[in-house]
């Protein structure tokens, strides 16, 4: 279970450095905001397209002035990517508990429903689910800092078919006292 926090890290690292490193991001602001307008009204949109550039402007504010002078014209597209992007996800974020839940819902389901009570549960089955679920937060990051140019709609069905199997296993798999 450490190694996948460790690798998961070192992708979320790897993904800023590339993200930082690059020098498509006006494109990629581009494209993230063609996207995301599938998902979110057209008035919420605007008002995120509005707000990026002030957010982006109050953390370079906060940085020291060295930083400033030296980072700030080649990370601005970048930091003002990731801002939007995380602007988004703060709207998405409510739907996030939909999935979790139709798994909770379907895994108590599942349980209740079971003639014979499993007499020992599987640790391994109950861990997985508890990192997968652990790991829903690391995806919707790793959506924020990517270098490529990924829909909103990709990351609510990933973070919604990840939650709902986690969840289900959670509560199937969880231990059970005689």
């Amino acid at each position: 279970m450490k190694l996948t926090w460790i690798i998961s890290f070192v992708l979320l690292v790897a993904s800023l450095a590339a993200l930082l490193s690059s020098r498509q991001s006006g494109k990629l602001i581009a494209d993230t905001l063609a996207a995301s307008a599938s998902v979110l009204p057209d008035s919420k949109m605007s008002e995120l397209e509005r707000a990026t550039p002030v957010y982006a402007g109050r953390l370079f504010e906060r940085m020291p002035e060295p930083f400033r002078q030296k980072f700030a014209g080649k990370t601005w597209k970048a930091v003002e990517l990731m801002t939007f992007r995380s602007l988004v996800l703060c709207h998405l974020t409510p739907g996030f508990a939909i999935p979790l839940m139709i798994g909770f819902l379907e895994g108590s389901w599942a349980r209740a429903s079971q003639k014979g009570l499993i007499k020992m549960h599987s640790p391994m089955r109950f861990s997985m689910s508890v990192t997968s679920l652990g790991l829903t937060p690391v995806l919707a990051l790793l959506w924020v800092t990517a270098p490529v140019a990924l829909s909103a709609v990709l990351l609510v069905l990933a973070v919604a078919i990840l939650g709902i199997v986690s969840a289900r296993n959670l509560i199937v798999h969880a231990p059970t006292q005689f």
